[in-house]
């Protein structure tokens, strides 16, 4: 059986259509909203709600192509509602605001603007990107929470680039943060990102979140930390940033000739694989390319047979020593120095007598 959920205050309900019983996929649920218009208190604040008519409903919408509705009712069943030229639009190929003061109510309409310009292969009218110019200055003081949540749209699109190069075009970037910008690098490392995905048969992190590391990449740590506080990046972005530009930090050593496996494994392996990959992505080195790949298909899967219980079977009182003794013992395994369970205890049995224990 159908249910619902009403919010009165909101003028909005759901309705949850019932499963299938055949176990078919899930039939999704119906939004209704009652027609509303809107005002701002200030430029950048969010709307201010109430009841009204479909036509002033409408007008809230953030361009033409977003206006168009069809009747439901018996009498006009099917009828398009079209008070904004949408249709011509839409015909058209352009992105128009509805009114002149669209990006000064809500600034973050410049994003959407360029994110559907560049899905749809449209074009932003004149005076429409006129506006946009007029209002670039209010992104800077519209909420780090809110532009994060479009940039992540822009950067789950099929080919995120184009986006970020028109917001560079339109001096939008600069306005967000002046450390964010856009070059044909960035354009490059993206595609190889998707051609690197598409190889391994899938994604460790979210895809936005791989495409913002290689965009902050070039960046200095002072730099990110700026843009990654203006726009609230969450914890585990962060460590993702931070990551790959201490791999980036370390790219002449991983590039030295005479790397043991143990000191290849050493360098990689407090990094997260989605910091490992945005690294591998960026570098120009194929050397340190190959020793990515090397931690990635063999180095990172090696581990020791002896534990920290067979420490303290051999009489060895828990502490920091139990860590070193193990490392070390790893570090021969990666070498090659040890094979077997019993040479990993003769090696700990040595270490424990040079520490003196």
């Amino acid at each position: 059986m159908a249910r619902g959920d009403r919010h009165r205050r909101f003028g909005t309900a759901k309705w949850i259509l019932p499963e299938d019983a055949d176990g078919g996929p899930p039939v999704p649920s119906l939004d209704f909203i009652t027609a509303r218009t809107e005002f701002y208190e200030h430029p950048t604040a969010l709307p201010t709600v109430e009841r009204s008519s479909i036509k002033q409903d409408l007008h809230r919408r953030d361009f033409t192509i977003n206006t168009l509705a069809i009747r439901l009712d018996s009498e006009h069943w099917g009828e398009l509602l079209d008070f904004y030229g949408g249709k011509r639009d839409l015909e058209e190929g352009v992105i128009r605001v509805l009114h002149s003061l669209s990006f000064i109510e809500d600034p973050t309409r410049i994003l959407r603007a360029v994110r559907f310009e560049q899905r749809l292969g449209f074009r932003i009218e004149p005076r429409t990107e006129e506006l946009i110019g007029n209002a670039l200055d209010l992104l800077e003081r519209v909420s780090g929470e809110r532009i994060r949540h479009e940039l992540f749209l822009i950067l789950q699109e099929d080919e995120p680039e184009r986006a970020l190069a028109r917001l560079a075009e339109l001096n939008a970037l600069s306005h967000i943060h002046p450390a964010l910008r856009y070059d044909t690098w960035i354009g490059e490392r993206f595609r190889a990102l998707r051609e690197e995905l598409n190889e391994r048969g899938g994604t460790p992190e979210p895809i936005e979140q791989l495409y913002f590391g290689l965009w902050l990449y070039r960046l200095d740590a002072e730099e990110q930390t700026a843009v990654m506080d203006r726009l609230r990046l969450p914890a585990g972005m962060r460590v993702l940033v931070q990551q790959a530009r201490e791999l980036r930090e370390r790219e002449s050593s991983l590039a030295r000739n005479s790397l043991r496996p143990s000191q290849i494994y050493r360098l990689f392996h407090t990094a997260g694989p989605g910091a490992r990959l945005v690294f591998f992505v960026a570098t120009d080195s194929w050397s340190v390319r190959r020793r990515v790949e090397l931690f990635e298909r063999q180095l990172a899967h090696v581990t020791t047979e002896l534990n920290g219980h067979d420490l303290r079977r051999m009489g060895l009182k828990p502490g920091p020593i139990y860590r070193r003794i193990l490392d070390a013992v790893l570090d021969a395994r990666l070498d090659g120095r040890v094979r077997t369970r019993e040479e990993e205890e003769e090696l700990a049995r040595e270490l424990i007598a040079t520490e003196g224990l």
